[in-house]
């Protein structure tokens, strides 16, 4: 039952843009909202970047850190999970760098973010 009435919180502060704090360790994103998507637009390459995210407690954790790695522009996907504490971020290396990343994941949750030493891949795949 908690679970579903958490998923329930977390999908509408994600589709209403408001601002989500986990009830049970009080952790959140200020404001959560859509990000635009781009349609049509080509990125010559993109990079994967881990990182090791520390005070995530609860479940709802990985999804509020997820939601504020998409916020910042020049990601293009985020997963988290709470058993390894790993984030796993793809971007676009042009815009944003892993050191602006887990800044950015720390302003925003206060979470603890750090690279995963020679995790971070560049490829050359296009974006459409």
């Amino acid at each position: 039952m908690l679970k579903a009435l958490k998923a329930g919180w977390v999908l509408a502060a994600g589709i209403a843009g408001t601002a989500f704090l986990c009830p049970l360790c009080g952790g959140g994103v200020a404001a959560v909202g859509a990000q635009s998507i781009r349609a049509g637009v080509q990125v010559a390459d993109s990079a994967t970047v881990r990182f090791h995210i520390t005070g995530m407690t609860c479940g709802s954790c990985p999804t509020t850190a997820r939601l504020a790695l998409k916020r910042l522009p020049g990601v293009y996907r985020a997963t988290v999970t709470l058993d390894d504490s790993v984030g796993v971020v793809r971007y676009d290396p042009h815009q944003v760098t892993p050191a602006l990343i887990a800044a950015h994941l720390t302003r925003l949750t206060g979470f603890g973010a750090k690279v995963i030493a020679d995790s971070t891949e560049r490829t050359g795949r296009r974006r459409t």
